[in-house]
This record gives C-alpha cells, sequence and structure tokens, in this order.
C-alpha cells in the first residue's frame, strides 16, 4: 500500500513538475517572464555601452519599465554575428535596434528612419550635392571599414563605381584594442582638415559629431543618380525572435506610448532622423552591418 502510495506521489509531483516547466515555457513565449533581456554591445556608441550611455541603452530602460519588467543585459560585440549568436540562439529577448527590413527576425514597425550622411568642415565652400561633383575625384575621402562580414556601405560602392578610390583613407568600425569609440576616429579626421570629407552612417556622424558644433556640416544623403539601387536611408525597429509575435505587439504598444519620449532620447543622442515619407524607392537590409 505504502509503494502504491509514493508511487502516486511521484506521479503527481512528475505532473506539476511537467505542468510548470510548460506553464514557464509558455510565460516566456508570451513575453510575460519577469526579466526583459536585451542584447548589446558593451562598447559601441551611441548605440550602447556597459555605462548605458548609449540610445539603446535609454530607450531598453524607458521598454522595461513601461512593461513592468526588470531590465538585463547580454553583452556581445556586435561586429561578430551578432544576431545568430545572441537574440537567435535564445539569449535575450530583443535587440533595440534592426533595420525594419531585416527578414532574420520579426520586428515592431519602424520607431525612426535615419540615413548615411556627408560630413565636411563648414567652412569648405566646395559643399557636397551629389557623388557627381567633380571635386570628389581629387577629394581626401574617409569611409569606414565595415569589417569581416563582407558587407559594404552604400557610399563605398557609389564611390568605387566612379572610380574615385586614390585618395580614400580608411577608419576602423571596431577596436580589436579596445581603444574607446574607434567609429568617432572618421569625423575627429574631418574637424582636424586631415580628410575633406567622410561618408557615415547618421548616428555615428550626429553623435561624435556633436563636440565640434557648427565647425562640421552633416547632409543626408538619399540616392544616388547613378545607382538607384542603393538604399541610404533605412528605417529602424525593435527585433525579436520569429516566434514571438506576443511580445513584439506588447513592444509596439509601449513604444507607442512612449514616442515622444523615445524622440527625445534620440535628439539628446545627436541621433540624425528623418521622415520616411521622404525617400525615394525601397528599403534594404543593411545598415548596421555587424547585425547578423
Amino acid at each position: 500500500m505504502r509503494e502504491k502510495i509514493h508511487v502516486r506521489r511521484r506521479l503527481v509531483f512528475a505532473i506539476l513538475a511537467l505542468t510548470v516547466g510548460s506553464m514557464e515555457k509558455a510565460s516566456a513565449q508570451d513575453g510575460e517572464a519577469p526579466n526583459f533581456v536585451v542584447c548589446a554591445d558593451p562598447g559601441n556608441l551611441p548605440y550602447s555601452n556597459q555605462a548605458g550611455e548609449g540610445f539603446e541603452n535609454k530607450i531598453a530602460q524607458l521598454l522595461a519599465a513601461d512593461l513592468g519588467k526588470n531590465l538585463q543585459y547580454f553583452w556581445f560585440a556586435e561586429h561578430k554575428n551578432f544576431l545568430r549568436r545572441t537574440l537567435s540562439a535564445g539569449l535575450c529577448d530583443v535587440v533595440i535596434s534592426v533595420p525594419s527590413a531585416l527578414t532574420m527576425v520579426t520586428t515592431t514597425r519602424p520607431y525612426f528612419t535615419s540615413t548615411y550622411v556627408a560630413v565636411m568642415r563648414a567652412d569648405d565652400s566646395r559643399g557636397f550635392s551629389s557623388f557627381d561633383d567633380a571635386w570628389l575625384k581629387d577629394a581626401r575621402i574617409g569611409l569606414q571599414l565595415v569589417g569581416n562580414e563582407g558587407v559594404t556601405t552604400p557610399p563605398a560602392v557609389a564611390i568605387s563605381r566612379r572610380g574615385f578610390n586614390e585618395h580614400i583613407t580608411p577608419f576602423p568600425m571596431w577596436a580589436e584594442d579596445n581603444s574607446a569609440n574607434p567609429q568617432g576616429q572618421i569625423i575627429e579626421a574631418v574637424a582636424d582638415s586631415r580628410i575633406d570629407i567622410a561618408f557615415v552612417w547618421g548616428p555615428f556622424a550626429g553623435y561624435f559629431g556633436r563636440k565640434f558644433g557648427d565647425r562640421l556640416a552633416i547632409k543626408p544623403i538619399l540616392q544616388d543618380s547613378q545607382s538607384r539601387d542603393l538604399m541610404f536611408a533605412y528605417p529602424m525597429a525593435i527585433g525579436v525572435r520569429k516566434d514571438a509575435a506576443v511580445l513584439r505587439d506588447k513592444l509596439q504598444s509601449a513604444l507607442d506610448r512612449n514616442q515622444e519620449k523615445i524622440a527625445v532620447i534620440l535628439n539628446d543622442a545627436g541621433i540624425p532622423t528623418i521622415d520616411q515619407s521622404s525617400v525615394p524607392g525601397s528599403f534594404g537590409p543593411e545598415i548596421k552591418p555587424s547585425v547578423q
């Protein structure tokens, strides 16, 4: 009789364990877990860093508070197959900014759109109107090296197609020696007259160009007359896993409720944004080229 009772108890405990496990799994899938786990780069301003100074950090704090969750991070360098080794691997719930056209994740609606820009000294009378400007042929041009993922930025393609390759100075996007803010080196080179013009992704230009004030002119690039297949402006959204549509919808509601606060965060970080409807053509998937 005692053996039967023990067997029944074991069965009850087993059933309870399975039930609790199923509930926890369903809760996580529905976005009801107590923690809001964000995958982010520990040193990639203006996006994120471990000190919480990036705009992604601040948006993550805002969303976690709105959803009543505890904010946690899983840190990983963005130039090392970031999405595959973080979000897709189940190590976090969200990535705060990804291109909205990225097919390997499910995204909210875009919450901002930015573009590649041309950065020059404000007192340079030549100005930049398009990649067809004749003076570019002999100009000292700065371009950022994306990394080892085989992705080339749209401005680099436009420059290469015109054969303006003789006077290009490459600048690192990532620092293997852990030096601070390598993305800002190209902006400093313009300000210091080491190069004439830099073609940079807008958030980097806006953030690192702030300290130079009106000494720099930053002009958005919306299209290239000779390269209609190149996209320069991209809408950015929050990314979740493919099976996390419920969490995506909750995040969308939180974004809608906090739209004005998010706009202030982006503005304070110097992020140049544009009206998505003003951009010609369609949007491609590449903008933070390391995110894959």
